[in-house]
């Protein structure tokens, strides 16, 4: 999975770019400061994407 989330001293969670180490950004914004929820929600959607072909972050 290129997409996970790791969990912030802050107890809130980030999405991961596994290729690069960084967070993963949508519209100029980090993906980070999240819930554990919306933070999984949004890996696995762009996991997804990337299974599909599409790129997830147009």
């Amino acid at each position: 999975m290129r997409y996970e989330i790791r969990r912030e001293p802050s107890g809130r969670w980030t999405v991961v770019d596994s290729m690069t180490a960084l967070p993963a950004a949508s519209n100029g914004r980090d993906l980070i400061g999240l819930s554990r929820e919306d933070a999984r929600d949004i890996a696995d959607e762009l996991n997804r994407s990337i299974a599909q072909g599409r790129d997830p972050l147009i």
